[in-house]
């Protein structure tokens, strides 16, 4: 069972609700217990994840691995010799006692004892020989190579039984990682798809993300869900992406905004729009009412339309004002395209 609980000096105020970027101390014991449990699944993909996050497998683990195997391939031999001699003992006393022809010639089984296996040295560097910097790399990596999607509706009985062992094992490595993941109030957690690690994504925020997919589905705009779809995957996947989450937020607002103010304009723009409300703010109205119970006027809504136009930073290269967009910047503008999309979708802005 697990829990989202928070701390009783974060319940009372007296310390901060702050997650947990990278690895703490009292995490690493149990993270590096759980990279070696799931790369043991299938250890000939140790080498391919180092590969795939250009880790170099040090001498010192290699050698050791050949002394291991030294050994072990002695151990094995000593091992066969005692059991080839039982063997040999086990069939003479068997003709002994059954001297018929027929009987005497069936071999007498004797269990064959095997050395250890060794354990895989890509495996054993993954676990315990990496950096901390790169540990969320590796479980990452680990839960895109062991784990699928969950299964869509309408999924047939057969292909349910054909997936059903990479379902428990995707069950498997994703509910033991939640368990560290929460218990440690990391920044991370398992995505929807289960094949990696995102960001935190805010509850609140990801309803009324959902809550305006559904208001632009409904209203004829399924192009805008699937821009915010595409914005908040780049905001909080394992690595961030603020710039292309900052064009899939414009796109959004485009995308409803575009075919509702410029119907017939060849070319139309996010910015276009924000032009023509400006110039024709009084042939609109806005659902939230004045004091007086009058329709409002959408200046509160040209305004956040403008804040994200003009706040996209690096929307074009070489100038004087061009600066990288930052993820707190995307976040905001995030926000405010969630925002304006469920507004226009559901009809919030009307001509009068």
């Amino acid at each position: 069972m697990t829990s989202n609980r928070q701390q009783l000096s974060v319940r009372e105020g007296t310390a901060p609700a702050v997650a947990q970027e990278g690895v703490p101390a009292s995490l690493e014991p149990a993270l590096r217990a759980w990279i070696w449990e799931t790369v043991n699944l299938e250890t000939e993909q140790a080498e391919r994840i180092m590969r795939r996050l250009d880790l170099e497998l040090p001498d010192s683990y290699w050698q050791r691995y050949q002394q291991e195997l030294e050994k072990a391939e002695a151990e094995q031999a000593r091992l066969d010799e005692q059991w080839e001699k039982a063997r040999v003992a086990a069939e003479e006393k068997a003709k002994a006692k059954t001297p018929n022809s027929l009987t005497a010639s069936i071999p007498t089984y004797v269990a064959r004892q095997m050395a250890p296996e060794l354990a895989n040295p890509y495996a054993e560097y993954l676990a315990d020989g990496t950096d901390t910097t790169v540990l969320w790399d590796v479980v990452d990596d680990l839960l895109y190579t062991f784990c699928i999607g969950p299964l869509p509706p309408g999924t047939t009985a057969y292909a349910m039984f054909k997936k059903r062992g990479a379902v428990k094992r995707t069950k498997k490595v994703t509910d033991s990682l939640t368990v560290l993941l929460e218990d440690s109030r990391s920044v991370y957690e398992v995505s929807p798809d289960q094949r990696g690690l995102q960001r935190r994504v805010d509850v609140v925020l990801d309803e009324a993300v959902d809550r305006a997919g559904q208001a632009a589905d409904a209203a004829g705009y399924p192009q805008a869900r699937l821009h915010l779809e595409k914005a908040r995957r780049k905001l909080f996947e394992r690595r961030p992406d603020p710039s292309g989450a900052y064009v899939e937020v414009i796109l959004a607002v485009e995308a409803v905004a575009c075919p509702m103010f410029l119907p017939n304009e060849q070319l139309p723009t996010l910015g276009k729009v924000l032009g023509r409300l400006r110039a024709e703010t009084g042939k609109y109205e806005y659902a939230l009412t004045t004091k007086q119970g009058t329709p409002g006027s959408i200046e509160s809504v040209v305004a956040m339309i403008g804040s994200i136009w003009e706040g996209h930073s690096d929307r074009h290269a070489g100038g004087p004002l061009s600066d990288p967009v930052s993820r707190q910047a995307a976040m905001t503008a995030f926000t405010i395209a969630t925002a304006l999309v469920t507004i226009f979708s559901s009809g919030a802005v009307r001509r009068l």
